[in-house]
C-alpha cells in the first residue's frame, strides 16, 4: 500500500511523458486523471462492500478510522506526488517515436483466414486454456467439495506450462501476422 502511494511520483511521469508524446495540453487535467481514476474507482467499490459488511455487523469489517486514514493517504501524499510527477514529466521533451511514419497510405493486402482477428482471438484462448483445464478442474472440485489439496507442486508445473504456453501462442500469432502483411 505505501508502494503505490509513494510511487504516484513515477505514475503521474510516465502519464504526463506519454501525454505530451500525443500532443497534450493539458498536464493538470491529466495529472488529475491520474491520480484520481484507478484509486478512485477502488476506494469507491471497497467502501460499498465495507458497508454491506457493516450492514451485517460483521467482525470482519474494515474500521472507519482505517478508511479515513487510507483516503487520507490517497489524497494527502499520493495526490501531490502524482501531480508533481506530471508538472516534471511534462516538462521533459516528449518521447520520440523511433520511426518516421509514411504519409501515403499502402494497399493492405487481403489476409488468409487464420489471420481473421476472430481466429486469432481463438486460438490465443483455447490453447492456454486447454493447458491448465485438467489443474484447474480438481483445484475447483477441492475447494467445492470442502476437500485438502495438496498438489501445489504439480499446480506450480502447470503455472510453468501455462506461461510457457502463453508466450509460444503469442509468438506464433505475431509471426502469423508479420508474414501476412
Amino acid at each position: 500500500l505505501f508502494l503505490f502511494v509513494f510511487m504516484g511520483m513515477f505514475g503521474g511521469f510516465t502519464s504526463a511523458r506519454l501525454f505530451r508524446m500525443f500532443k497534450g495540453t493539458r498536464w493538470r487535467s491529466n495529472g488529475l486523471w491520474t491520480a484520481m481514476l484507478f484509486p478512485g474507482i477502488s476506494f469507491a467499490i471497497f467502501f460499498t462492500l465495507n458497508l454491506f459488511i457493516w450492514g451485517q455487523k460483521s467482525s470482519g469489517a474494515v474500521p472507519f478510522g482505517t478508511l479515513f486514514a487510507l483516503l487520507l493517504m490517497w489524497l494527502g501524499i499520493s495526490v501531490p506526488l502524482v501531480l508533481c510527477g506530471s508538472f516534471f514529466g511534462y516538462r521533459k521533451q516528449p518521447i520520440e517515436h523511433p520511426v518516421r511514419t509514411n504519409q501515403i497510405p499502402r494497399q493492405v493486402p487481403v489476409q488468409p483466414w487464420f489471420v481473421n482477428s476472430v481466429c486469432s482471438i481463438v486460438v490465443g484462448g483455447v490453447l492456454p486454456f486447454g493447458a491448465v483445464f485438467v489443474e484447474m478442474f480438481y483445484l475447483l472440485s477441492s475447494i467445492w467439495l470442502h476437500q485438502v489439496y495438496y498438489l501445489f507442486g504439480f499446480l506450480v508445473l502447470v503455472l510453468i506450462i501455462l506461461f510457457l504456453t502463453c508466450c509460444e501462442v503469442t509468438i506464433v500469432l505475431t509471426y502469423f501476422q508479420l508474414c501476412c502483411e
